[in-house]
């Protein structure tokens, strides 16, 4: 890779754990949050939710947060700031995902401390309330309004959106879901919205099992969704992520693979002018080429090399895979300076930091991808 973007493996060296995945990254106070899930594959009973946190230049050791010694899998933490400035920290429990609940814990003090762990909608273990892998956006109208989507497991599995709004900063949840019509869908549907707040509507992209990305939107402050629709970016299955920055351009991390279940490389970053109706190519991330810097004094984690990558074997107790070449699963955040900073799974073993300056994202406006991602059918109501 030859752009100036800045890579660094902020989890240590990975002895603590034979796989990790999901991050998420929040930067409040100062203050840079990197959190994770780890064990020994995911689904399997020591998974728990690790977290660093950087201050001054300086990376803390990564430390349990949730699920310590408790024998049952953790999964896809999420940081957010509320409405009324606490730091959240949700994440999911249970051995199978049609049967997650959401547990949550909070901070005032910018992750230096944190409650104890409740339930998020005490008693639900519906398959997770609240955001699944993508962080709550604060609406016009003041609420928290959190990307949803529940998995039912099974032979034929059925997926679908939804979203989570509260009017109180998290204390009560009502749920919307997102119309889909599937019978123009081959596999398990969408799930995992990515949400931001568009110029006139709420906006949200959704991964799905149809080699694209799928688009739905509201009208009426997350009340309810429009049906979502197919556009032609390119999805594997695999989750993404999207960020607004203060010009009003979108930008959109993914895996620009359109095959499901399809190859998790490259990571790259596409930006939108017309709140993601088209899209076009800014920035690779990652290439699967060249390794990522490492914290002073701790390596990279070890990674087999022997033979071809595993693929992915996806059930309601997780994926199977041996990570190889697998970078993913995104999350994202603005630092001070008005840079991109983008989480990302690397190779199952490691979680890495990227930056990426603005200015590669601000330049002048193209019409469309050239690799078949837009222009995309605007989502209808």
């Amino acid at each position: 890779m030859t752009t100036p973007v800045e890579r660094l493996l902020v989890s240590g060296d990975g002895e603590a754990w034979a796989q990790c995945h999901a991050s998420t990254v929040a930067r409040t106070g100062g203050r840079t949050l990197v959190a994770w899930f780890a064990g020994t594959r995911e689904g399997t009973p020591d998974n728990a939710i690790w977290l660093v946190a950087e201050e001054d230049g300086v990376w803390s050791e990564p430390q349990v947060v949730l699920g310590e010694d408790d024998d049952v899998a953790w999964w896809n933490p999420v940081l957010a700031v509320a409405p009324d400035g606490r730091l959240w920290l949700f994440a999911h429990r249970g051995a199978r995902i049609s049967r997650w609940v959401t547990w949550y814990r909070t901070s005032t003090d910018h992750g230096r401390t944190w409650t104890e762990p409740r339930e998020l909608v005490p008693g639900d273990a519906s398959g997770g309330r609240g955001p699944v892998k993508n962080p709550p956006v604060v609406t016009p109208e003041g609420a928290w309004l959190a990307p949803s989507s529940v998995e039912s497991g099974g032979a034929e599995p059925v997926w679908a959106a939804r979203f989570d709004r509260s009017e109180d900063a998290g204390a009560t949840w009502a749920l919307a879901n997102v119309p889909l019509d599937r019978s123009h869908v081959r596999g398990a549907g969408i799930i995992q919205p990515a949400l931001w707040t568009g110029d006139d509507e709420l906006v949200a992209l959704c991964r799905s099992s149809e080699g694209v990305v799928y688009r739905t939107t509201s009208d009426d402050d997350g009340r309810s969704w429009s049906p979502a629709v197919p556009t032609r970016l390119p999805n594997n299955n695999s989750g993404l992520t999207v960020l607004r920055l203060p010009s009003g351009r979108v930008v959109l991390v993914h895996n620009p693979v359109g095959e499901d279940w399809g190859a998790r490389c490259p990571l790259s970053l596409s930006v939108s002018d017309d709140d993601g109706v088209t899209w076009r190519p800014a920035v690779e991330v990652e290439d699967g080429v060249v390794p990522p810097a490492s914290i002073a004094g701790v390596g990279l984690p070890t990674v087999a090399e022997e033979g071809a990558p595993s693929g992915f074997a996806a059930g309601d107790t997780g994926i199977v895979t041996d990570g190889r070449g697998e970078y993913s699963y995104p999350s994202a955040t603005l630092d001070d300076d008005g840079s991109v900073l983008v989480g990302y799974t690397w190779q199952r073993r490691g979680i890495v930091l990227a930056r990426v300056p603005v200015d590669l994202l601000d330049r002048a406006p193209a019409q469309g991808r050239k690799d078949g991602g837009a222009p995309a059918a605007p989502a209808g109501r």
